[in-house]
């Protein structure tokens, strides 16, 4: 057992080094107050024996028994002169001095590592570097619901399974589910006497990333054991540890399989550069129903099941790029001359599907200057075999930080006092542009916002639209379509000419229906004179159509009746 090994290990930090005949009582008390401290530390923080950086982890034991040790030599030479007697034998205390700067030392060396072989952190990104755009991405498959959106929905779900259980606002995994882009969380419990009460959680909530609208769902299956808020032995992160501590545990995600089954998945590695420059060595699968363990080493990732689309963690990812673009030319030309120099814009990555529809974690770059608000670049990283692409086509582009702060000024969101967030940037009808979602304080969805990041030129979808997000999309396409350097293809535009059946205008919009045709048409009313239309007029209409609206968008109208 590993926390076995794990108290084992520790406890030889606790060896007296003072082999006179007080050897075995000195021994005897070490061992009586120690090993009862390191078996709940043990338990409790469940240390990853990795080796030969786990030579360290001695310190907690030895330090303490040095300082005792000292002190207890203190204590008898004092007596000794007191009582003016003559110590036959001295107590030790030069090993334990020599013992703790020698795991000092290597302390010192695990430190100092990362700084002397800073390239070799940066070369674990192992980024293919490009200045092509990657190809367009599907409109209906944006990421436009941010976490604090989907924790708002979960909430107003978990109340109808009684007061046992809870979800932490951070505990959402994203994830594709089916072909969806998905927020996926696992119900827990609230605290130790529900768990005792309980001792199993019903299942999870799923809330779409793609479609706001889309109610939050609770998933009940078979009641599921090992969760990370169950308690002894029934710790999800303990279970894992009680067989692989041998290695790091970097994450434990929850994810569905493909009848909607929840699966945990605890990615395992271990560092490479002193404690540093963690590498993913394997993954687990655990069914938290009955803790079954299925282990897949590294060199068979081919082999994981097709559900499986998270297995490096948006931590360690977030540190490759951190690495990759920091220390280009070594660890002194980060902290000083910061020669081509790029950094992650933002401390955290973004899970989106890419064009090709593989999940990926991005990020944007940025220089390390702290009011820059252009881009150097920005990465895809494959969430499953963690390769990793920087796209430096875009040097000088808004950043995220710009287009969030750009919407966030646009007229409606600030009279609204809404929040711009998670901004990810997507090639829209071939121009790269920022996805931004506008939310309330509470974390509830309002609308979109959309930011061209070559320009700043920022669209905000109606908040009182059926579909905010649709609207926002069809004036992008509105406002792509009078720029000669978009292709037409690219945007979906449609000819079409009739007699108009029916006509009103709304606010300053004129909405259209032709004869024979049960769409509906929306012409913006920049000519007045597009006011005057009436039915049994003969129109021609240029148009495209917003993703899930209700409504096309005409971007050139012609009434020849006029």
């Amino acid at each position: 057992m590993v926390i076995l090994a794990a108290v084992l290990f520790l406890c030889l930090g606790l060896i007296n080094l003072d082999f006179s005949a007080r050897w075995w009582p000195g021994q005897r008390l070490r061992l009586a107050i120690g090993v009862p401290l390191v078996a709940i530390y043990c338990y409790l923080a469940m240390p990853a024996l990795v080796f030969p950086q786990a030579l360290s982890l001695l310190l907690l034991t030895f330090a303490p028994n040095a300082a005792y040790s000292v002190m207890e030599a203190g204590r008898v030479f004092v007596v000794s002169r007191a009582m003016r007697r003559i110590i036959s034998r001295p107590p030790v205390v030069v090993p334990y001095i020599a013992g703790v700067a020698v795991l000092a030392a290597w302390l010192g060396v695990m430190e100092l590592a990362p700084i002397v072989d800073a390239s070799a952190l940066r070369d674990l990104a192992n980024a293919r570097i490009t200045n092509e755009s990657p190809p367009p991405a599907k409109p209906q498959h944006l990421r436009v619901v941010p976490e604090v959106t989907a924790a708002f929905e979960g909430d107003k779900v978990i109340g109808q399974l009684g007061s046992y259980y809870q979800i932490d606002p951070s505990g959402y995994n994203i994830q594709p589910v089916n072909g969806e882009l998905s927020w996926v969380a696992a119900l827990q419990f609230r605290d130790f006497i529900k768990w005792i009460t309980r001792h199993t959680t019903p299942g999870v909530v799923t809330v779409s990333a793609e479609h706001p609208d889309a109610p939050a769902r609770v998933v009940l299956g078979q009641p599921m054991t090992y969760v990370p808020s169950a308690y002894l032995w029934d710790n999800l992160r303990r279970h894992v540890y009680s067989r692989f501590g041998f290695r790091q545990i970097l994450e434990v995600t929850l994810q569905l399989d493909n009848q909607r089954r929840p699966m945990y998945l605890a990615t395992l590695g271990r560092p490479t550069i002193g404690w540093s420059g963690s590498i993913v060595t394997g993954v687990v699968l655990v069914d938290p129903v009955d803790g079954t363990m299925t282990y897949y080493a590294r060199a068979d990732f081919n082999r994981l099941p097709p559900w499986v689309k998270r297995v490096y963690p948006p931590d360690l990812v977030w540190q490759y790029n951190e690495w990759f673009g920091l220390y280009v030319h070594g660890w002194f030309n980060a902290q000083f001359a910061e020669r081509e120099v790029h950094i992650p814009a933002r401390k955290e990555v973004f899970g989106v599907t890419d064009p090709a529809g593989e999940f990926v974690w991005f990020v944007d770059h940025t220089s390390p200057s702290g009011s820059d608000r252009s881009m150097t670049g920005y990465t895809y990283t494959d969430t499953v075999s963690g390769k990793m692409t920087y796209y430096t086509g875009f040097n000088g582009y808004f950043n995220s930080a710009a287009a969030e702060s750009s919407v966030r000024q646009f007229p409606t969101v600030r009279q609204a006092q809404l929040n711009a967030t998670q901004a990810v940037l997507y090639n829209l009808f071939g121009r790269a542009t920022w996805v931004v979602p506008a939310v309330a304080d509470n974390g509830k969805y309002q609308t979109l916002g959309l930011v061209l990041a070559d320009g700043g030129h920022t669209i905000v979808g109606a908040v009182n639209a059926p579909n905010p997000e649709a609207d926002a999309l069809a004036q992008l396409q509105a406002f792509l379509s009078g720029s000669a350097s978009v292709p037409r293809s690219s945007l979906g535009e449609i000819h079409r000419k009739g007699v108009v059946e029916r006509a009103a205008v709304i606010g300053d919009a004129l909405y259209i229906t032709l004869r024979g045709d049960k769409a509906l048409y929306k012409v913006d009313l920049t000519n007045p004179a597009n006011a005057l239309t009436r039915p049994g007029d003969r129109v021609q209409l240029t148009l495209v159509r917003a993703t899930g609206g209700e409504a096309m968008r005409v971007t050139s109208f012609s009434n020849h009746s006029l």
